[in-house]
């Protein structure tokens, strides 16, 4: 699956009027689910199943989320999820609602039809080939611009992995699964644990309770490595593990300055400073492919993902800030940044 050439720039991806597209319906009403013809299975989780229906009243395509059973859990995420799509309702980088409601005891939520998760094109699609610099650089671009739309409305994500990211058949991404997200309006104390151990931040493990959109942003970070690398980066299978990896590769000096380090003995490397640029080189020369060996990056590429990979939280990038770097504006950051490597 290839990406767009053209893409749009991140001004135009964050700044759509919500009324680009129409606000999803919401009746507790047969009529409603009855609405949509549910044509097959798509994709079942914890929580609910997924399928692709038929709109019998405008015959568009859609996704259909619908509930396996009645819980208070499962009602909390799901009116979070559906309060979380409206409220973002318009921005190209974020799954459009179409409608939502009950059928009996069945909740569903009805949303555009996109396409495959960007992790089954990473994985099956393109059989864990890398992704060049410029194909992370537009990826990043619409994912950074969805999470800041977010960020800007007060909502953080706290899910954001490649299985909760849409792709269509011209490369365009689109954010979904908002189920976990949540309002920063009212200020912390926030839940944890949440979201996927392999995509939490560093303070998340650690036990913060007042963390801020920051966790999102480090999100992106890993996916912007696993992109390029072809891997993920960090693979513990617990988070003392997960952690030690993330600590090994860059160093504890960046965590110990957060005003949130409690002074715990730390696990993992015991290095101060980060072997991040070893495992993402700078290119040897202008237009150089590295068929073997670690994936080469740009001085402005890698500015971006070490901004991301902060593990002060106070010192990472926001999505915001992210857009506003030199390697989102370059024509081509390969070239113009390889001699200051």
């Amino acid at each position: 699956m290839g990406w767009s050439s053209t893409p749009r720039s991140a001004a135009a991806l964050d700044d759509v009027p919500a009324t680009t597209t129409p606000p999803a319906e919401h009746k507790n009403s047969a009529g409603m689910a009855s609405r949509f013809h549910r044509l097959e299975v798509i994709g079942a989780g914890t929580f609910g199943v997924v399928y692709r229906a038929r709109d019998r009243r405008t015959g568009e395509i859609v996704a259909m989320k619908c509930l396996r059973a009645n819980s208070s859990l499962q009602d909390r995420a799901f009116a979070r999820e559906v309060a979380a799509l409206e409220t973002c309702s318009g921005h190209p980088s974020i799954v459009q609602p179409r409608a939502s409601g009950l059928l009996g005891s069945e909740a569903f939520l009805a949303m555009e039809f996109v396409g495959p998760t960007l992790n089954h094109v990473m994985k099956r699609d393109r059989f864990r080939r890398r992704h060049t610099e410029l194909e992370v650089r537009l990826i990043m671009r619409q994912l950074l611009a969805g999470v800041r739309r977010m960020n800007r409305l007060g909502l953080m994500h706290r899910d954001l992995k490649p299985e909760n990211v849409l792709v269509d058949a011209r490369g365009n991404l689109k954010i979904c699964d908002l189920g976990l997200s949540c309002s920063m309006a009212d200020g912390p104390p926030y839940s944890n644990p949440v979201g996927t151990r392999g995509y939490r931040a560093p303070e998340i493990i650690l036990g913060s309770t007042d963390y801020d959109e920051r966790v999102d942003s480090w999100s992106l970070g890993v996916i912007m490595a696993e992109l390029l690398a072809g891997q993920h980066p960090f693979r513990g299978s617990s988070d003392a593990e997960h952690l030690s990896e993330i600590l090994d590769l860059l160093g504890t000096a960046d965590i110990k300055e957060w005003s949130g380090y409690d002074g715990r003995r730390l696990p993992g490397g015991c290095q101060p400073g980060s072997f991040l640029r070893n495992k993402f080189p700078c290119p040897q020369a202008a237009g150089a492919r590295r068929i073997r060996g670690p994936p080469a990056l740009s001085e402005a590429g890698f500015e971006v993902l070490t901004g991301l990979l902060r593990c002060n939280p106070e010192k990472r990038l926001t999505a915001g800030s992210a857009l506003q770097h030199r390697w989102f504006k370059d024509a081509n950051p390969t070239t113009t940044t390889t001699r200051s490597c």
